[in-house]
């Protein structure tokens, strides 16, 4: 089976290493993007790690222009800091497929991951 690539979008370096350890630890390929540009230049994935708060676009807008013109058929998981539910509501009806707030704990967060991988469209 070939290996699962993930997409982490986050403006934080920091956190998208954290993540990135953690993902590739648990067997995934991993791409990083900060911001919406670049994940345009990523091509296709699995499962897309997607924050919230960011400059300039922010993680609604794309989320909203990636379901809308179908770029991204893949999963999207966000994960944020920003915990009011207006923004989970808000990102479940803009078509995200899962809603995890910072801090996050890594087993649930890889459950989680494991979850919308097995119901992820083969590319």
């Amino acid at each position: 089976m070939a290996q699962k690539h993930i997409i982490i979008v986050d403006d934080e370096a920091a956190f998208r290493l954290l993540l990135r350890r953690t993902l590739e630890a648990a067997g995934y390929r991993v791409s990083e993007a900060k911001n919406a540009l670049d994940v345009l230049n990523l091509g296709p994935c699995d499962l897309m790690l997607l924050d919230i708060r960011m400059p300039g676009i922010d993680g609604h807008k794309i989320l909203t222009s990636l379901k809308e013109d179908k770029t991204c058929p893949a999963p999207i998981l966000v994960v944020t800091g920003l915990s009011d539910p207006v923004h989970k509501t808000l990102a479940l009806e803009e078509g995200a497929d899962g809603f995890l707030t910072k801090p996050l704990n890594q087993e649930f967060l890889l459950a989680k991951v494991a979850e919308l991988l097995a119901r992820a469209p083969v590319h």
